[in-house]
């Protein structure tokens, strides 16, 4: 049995079946998510390679660039530019997927009180006397449902995260799985994945 379980951090903050979306600003406001936005369903991951793998300790890399592929697939089919990789970012993004899993919780913040706005301002993404606007989204899941291809099509059709994947005014990103969910999750072979948006000017 496949579980699933996602979550994005949007100031609309949302949640649905194993997802949560998360996103913040600092003196600039959110732009609203493109009414030319593709239908809802299946995510398009023909084009990108191995959006099929379930997260191990040995594809991480491949695992993050298929997802950035197919999440850019997206953008790109509601006619908004591709997110670019940002170091910063995927930095965060990958201490935050680890330690989901290795402290069982399932959330934009930690049991020791990180957040995303704490995590992407101690990696430097955000510094002082910048405007800034940053989202997050989370998932966690087992079995087939652990692929890039999956995760990117559980949070296409969930509204909180879907705001975040075609916010046209993010430019940057971060994205890293962790192999493993938390066991608030599910047991299993399976991934833990975190997706940081931002743009700063």
């Amino acid at each position: 049995m496949s579980t699933s379980l996602a979550h994005s951090q949007p100031h609309r903050l949302s949640a649905g079946l194993a997802l949560c979306a998360a996103a913040v600003c600092c003196a600039m406001p959110a732009a609203p998510a493109s009414a030319a936005a593709p239908a809802t369903g299946t995510a398009r991951a023909a084009a990108c390679a191995d959006s099929t793998l379930i997260p191990t300790s040995t594809d991480l890399a491949r695992i993050a660039a298929a997802t950035l592929c197919v999440i850019n697939q997206q953008r790109a089919a509601a006619g908004i530019p591709a997110l670019r990789s940002n170091t910063a970012l995927n930095t965060a993004a990958s201490q935050h997927s680890l330690d989901m899993v290795a402290k069982n919780y399932f959330d934009h913040t930690s049991p020791t009180g990180s957040t995303m706005l704490s995590r992407l301002t101690a990696v430097g993404y955000i510094k002082p006397n910048e405007a800034w606007s940053i989202g997050e989204n989370i998932a966690a899941a087992t079995g087939s449902l652990a692929t890039p291809a999956a995760i990117v099509t559980a949070w296409m059709n969930s509204p909180g995260h879907r705001a975040n994947i075609l916010d046209a005014s993010f430019k940057d990103t971060g994205i890293a799985a962790a192999p493993g969910v938390p066991k608030v999750v599910g047991t299993g072979p399976g991934g833990t994945y975190t997706e940081d948006f931002g743009v700063t000017t």
